[in-house]
């Protein structure tokens, strides 16, 4: 993850947001199950603790009430998530990036279809952000 966030922090063009403060992840976990959305992994509370959504002009990573709304994670998964067992966490031009609560890995989606493109293991999370930031 260390080698994810300092490319991160390289990449001019990337639209990265402040922290995630952590009075917020028990309120935004609660919004998100009240919603019907399954809790967000720690994995990914750790990296919104460091930057709470990363924006660039085909891809984004979600966060939590950041301060660019088109990234907040709750308002994105009432739009484009039906499934009561996956939580989006991230997009590009192709795919969804997912959370997949009842497999606990991340999988990335066909935006149109749904269909299952590739999967990363629950302790993957690194290499599945780095594969919708196209590093």
């Amino acid at each position: 993850m260390e080698e994810l966030v300092s490319m991160i922090k390289k990449e001019g063009g990337l639209k990265k947001q402040a922290p995630l403060l952590l009075e917020k992840v028990i309120e935004s976990q609660k919004e998100l199950v009240k919603s019907g959305f399954v809790m967000l992994p720690s994995e990914f509370v750790d990296f919104l603790r460091i930057y709470n959504g990363v924006r660039a002009d085909a891809c984004a990573i979600l966060g939590v009430e950041p301060e660019d709304a088109f990234l907040d994670i709750v308002s994105f998964n009432k739009l484009h998530n039906a499934a009561e067992d996956k939580v989006i966490l991230g997009y590009d031009d192709f795919c969804f990036l997912v959370y997949d609560a009842s497999r606990e890995c991340y999988l990335l989606l066909d935006r149109e279809d749904g269909e299952e493109l590739d999967d990363f293991s629950k302790d993957s999370l690194a290499y599945a952000l780095s594969a919708i930031l196209h590093f």
